[in-house]
């Protein structure tokens, strides 16, 4: 059985759209290969940033917790050259300051444990990874090196800075066409590459499940609200800061007579014209899958994360979607016939009222986003085939 390890920074934050990619990713490899994790850890803590490399288990997985101060101070040199280049956006912060933190002490590094391990092909989650490929080609030279870099529609796609980095991959797997389009083009810029041809790049179907059945079934009094529009400010633990919601009397006022249920983190609440009550359940996942399943539309106002999570579960539920243009959830509602986008409040409340308003429209927006998604994000079996070929070749 082929041996594959998946590294990433990212490993501890299972609830993230980033932690649920790495997780369905690891967990279709396993299927078919031997799976284990280094997990490059940075938190602040010394005792964490400077102590052992240590193997613990987690689930199925077998995880390698190797602190940052095991990566050595040459690679993050390297990388501080990289981030200093003028033109094209910048890396988002999060990602700079973790790319900055894997320069520690002169203690044996990532590259070496990595390559002890022997794996057959290293999958590098994340661009903060992206400074390993030529340490481990020295090490590993007949390993494949692939990487998915869970950036979405992140605008950082698009930017010089990944050119050098991206050409020293053997594949790359994609979660957008904005994605693809962007490292593409820094791939074919970049004239310096030793590598002989560009990586092959591959669109990751990430495969998401709903249960239908319990989504059939009310939350605890919304049956005294009739038809509702859902509003989602903000759920869940992703790293996006939460989108600004215009107030419930204007949406009613632009969408018609229809009642507005809002998910505000763990604060879920609904109102119509006469009344206004709290939404007594936990913010769970199942529970707002109940929410979507009865909604006349889902209103997103958030910025998306890396697979638009959220979008894909309502268009699985036949719930048509209104997200924020340039996003992956845009790219959903576009490739799907799903849903509509917008870029401001004008036209999300055009977009919506006309939703809501014609029958017709709604339920071709329905079936349409429904096959789509389930085609395209509910098979399972393809997504493993998807994430087979992209780490084996």
């Amino acid at each position: 059985m082929s041996r594959v390890v998946i590294v990433t920074t990212r490993w501890g934050d299972p609830n993230s759209e980033s932690g649920v990619v790495l997780r369905l990713l690891a967990g279709a490899l396993s299927s078919r290969c031997q799976v284990e994790v280094v997990w490059l850890r940075t938190e602040p803590d010394q005792a964490i940033a400077h102590g052992p490399i240590r193997t613990i288990s987690d689930s199925v997985f077998r995880v390698h917790e190797v602190p940052a101060g095991h990566c050595e101070p040459e690679h993050a040199a390297l990388l501080r050259t990289a981030l200093a280049r003028a033109g094209g956006p910048r890396l988002p912060a999060i990602a700079g300051k973790r790319l900055l933190e894997l320069g520690g002490g002169k203690t044996r590094s990532a590259a070496s444990h990595i390559a002890s391990l022997d794996p057959e092909s290293v999958v590098l989650a994340g661009p903060e990874t992206w400074w390993l490929p030529a340490t481990l080609r020295s090490l590993m030279p007949a390993t494949r090196i692939v990487s998915v870099p869970l950036l979405g529609g992140d605008p950082i796609v698009e930017s010089a800075e990944l050119a050098p980095l991206a050409g020293e991959l053997d594949g790359v797997g994609v979660l957008s066409h904005r994605e693809a389009q962007g490292i593409s083009q820094q791939v074919k810029a970049h004239k310096a590459s030793a590598r002989p041809k560009a990586p092959e790049m591959l669109e990751l179907d990430v495969a998401l499940a709903v249960n239908l059945p319990s989504a059939e079934s009310l939350l605890v009094g919304m049956s005294h609200f009739g038809s509702y529009v859902v509003v989602i400010t903000s759920f869940g633990q992703d790293s996006v800061r939460p989108g600004s919601a215009p107030g419930h009397d204007y949406l009613r006022q632009v969408l018609g007579p229809i009642a507005i249920a809002e998910v505000a983190g763990k604060r879920w609440s609904i109102s119509d014209r006469t009344k206004q009550r709290e939404v007594p359940v936990d913010a769970s996942r199942p529970n707002l899958w109940k929410l979507l399943r009865h909604a006349q539309v889902c209103l997103d106002l958030r910025p998306q994360g890396i697979v638009g999570r959220e979008t894909l579960e309502s268009l699985l539920l036949g719930t048509p979607v209104v997200v924020p243009e340039l996003t992956v959830a845009a790219e959903h509602a576009e490739r799907s016939n799903g849903g509509l986008w917008y870029g401001d409040y004008r036209e999300l409340a055009q977009a919506g009222a006309a939703i809501v308003s014609n029958p017709s429209l709604r339920l071709a927006l329905s079936e349409q986003g429904r096959e789509w998604a389930r085609r395209t994000h509910g098979d399972h079996s393809r997504f493993v085939e998807q994430a087979v070929r992209l780490t084996l070749g």
